[in-house]
């Protein structure tokens, strides 16, 4: 980990942090020293989450810990979270790790469950962002997108649809594919259309193309903004098949959050881009 560049009053906020890789990424930036919230749709589950965190006893400082409800797919909820930490921690807000996600299970396919994957994978981590990023320190803040390997462009047959998400341009565009996937499902012509039948992998193809719009336009704040695949982890949204831990996932997300600043130690604007296992993977 690099030299210590925070401070205990800095803030990381990790959304989806009740379990897996999101809970691994809390403990270990509260392990580093962050004032960590806890963030989960499920309150009962949340606390719960917090209160093992609390107990263990690499944690220096419990007291460091909270927990707040946030349901990203819900932009209330997000306004909401938003309004409590400005109240409570104003100026603050250093990292944001977005790891809050969902997947079907099994051969489940089909454009309602492919509209519920790409509105919380895609939409409520883009809501969350834009919400939060005004937030964020300037020259020090931070975002973390938890994406995924199984939205790799080479895995998208039709080579006009990857030329799109290869150089994105704004949200719109990306709202645009998003709307036309669904579609395309819809119409039963998503084959032809050179889309893959993967809608989870889709949802965080968008993520991550959405990771490099929003990466271009922090830029002028100094905020880095980067993607990360964590592996495929044996987790509950993996149904525990994967060969890698949550902890050997939340180890890249928590490298790029505690990155020095520009200026700091050497420190360079790293932003814009695709990772796994701290190294820049192609998109």
């Amino acid at each position: 980990m690099a030299s210590k560049w925070w401070s205990s009053e800095d803030v990381a906020v990790v959304t989806g942090a009740n379990k897996g890789i999101g809970y691994e990424i809390a403990r270990l930036l509260a392990e580093a020293g962050f004032r960590v919230i806890v963030t989960a749709r499920n309150p009962e589950l949340g606390a719960a989450a917090l209160e093992k965190l609390k107990g263990l006893p690499s944690i220096s400082d419990p007291s460091a810990l909270g927990f707040e409800r946030l349901d990203i797919s819900d932009k209330a909820s997000i306004e909401a979270f938003k309004a409590q930490l400005e109240a409570r921690h104003p100026g603050r807000l250093v990292v944001l790790v977005n790891n809050a996600g969902v997947a079907f299970k099994g051969d489940v396919f089909g454009a309602e469950e492919c509209k519920a994957t790409i509105d919380t994978n895609f939409r409520g981590t883009a809501d969350a962002c834009e919400a939060l990023a005004p937030l964020l320190a300037e020259g020090r803040g931070r975002i973390i997108n938890v994406s995924s390997g199984a939205g790799d462009l080479s895995r998208i047959p039709g080579a006009a649809l990857r030329a799109q998400f290869e150089s994105p341009v704004d949200r719109p565009q990306l709202e645009a594919l998003a709307d036309k996937f669904v579609a395309d499902i819809k119409a039963g012509s998503y084959k032809a259309e050179g889309w893959p039948a993967s809608m989870y992998g889709i949802s965080k193809a968008l993520e991550t193309a959405y990771t490099r719009v929003l990466a271009k336009q922090l830029e002028g704040r100094g905020i880095m903004v980067n993607a990360v695949c964590p592996g495929w982890c044996a987790t509950d949204m993996s149904s525990w098949g994967g060969p890698r831990t949550a902890a050997q996932g939340a180890d890249t997300p928590v490298w790029l959050a505690t990155l020095p600043p520009p200026g700091v130690d050497g420190g360079e604007l790293v932003t814009g881009a695709f990772w796994r296992d701290r190294q820049r993977i192609p998109f």
